[in-house]
């Protein structure tokens, strides 16, 4: 995977930042994942690593891509009360992006999957979407250079 030869700015909503999951049990257990600061930071990975990212605010020309990324969902499966031996977390991001000019150009649908360990609570569920994030990052790096209307975008500008 190369870096793409387009300069992109991405737009984090508030409310994929602030995103927190609370799991709860009938059993009064509950478990609170604080998911969205770890989003980001994988998000700005991935686009780091493929794009040139251009600060939201600079001044000048508009960059060649806008990019929203959201969390469409974000489930736990905690054994015992689902269908699953270890814990395991499931996470979907929608990653909108249009032209520099406001234009829409693609639509990526990101899955990731992780498991924790077994045994552990709460700390082998933060595992799990540890790596169901780490999962969806490098789904994301391989779609963003693979996508046909984003291939064709800069097939256009040469």
């Amino acid at each position: 995977m190369g870096r793409l030869p387009l300069t992109a700015q991405i737009q984090y909503p508030e409310n994929l930042r602030a995103f927190t999951h609370v799991e709860e049990a009938l059993d009064s257990t509950r478990w609170t994942i604080a998911i969205g600061e770890p989003s980001v930071r994988m998000l700005e990975s991935v686009f780091g690593a493929t794009l040139s990212v251009v600060p939201e605010n600079l001044a000048g020309a508009a960059p060649d891509l806008i990019i929203e990324p959201e969390i469409l969902r974000f489930e736990l499966g905690v054994p015992g009360r689902s269908k699953v031996d270890v814990p395991a977390a499931w996470i979907e991001f929608n990653v909108s992006i249009r032209g520099g000019d406001g234009a829409p150009l693609t639509r990526l649908k990101i899955p990731g999957y992780g498991e924790g360990s077994h045994g552990g609570g709460g700390k082998s569920l933060s595992q799990a979407a540890e790596y169901a994030l780490r999962d969806a990052g490098a789904a994301l790096a391989q779609e963003l250079t693979a996508d046909a209307a984003i291939l064709a975008f800069i097939g256009s500008r040469l």
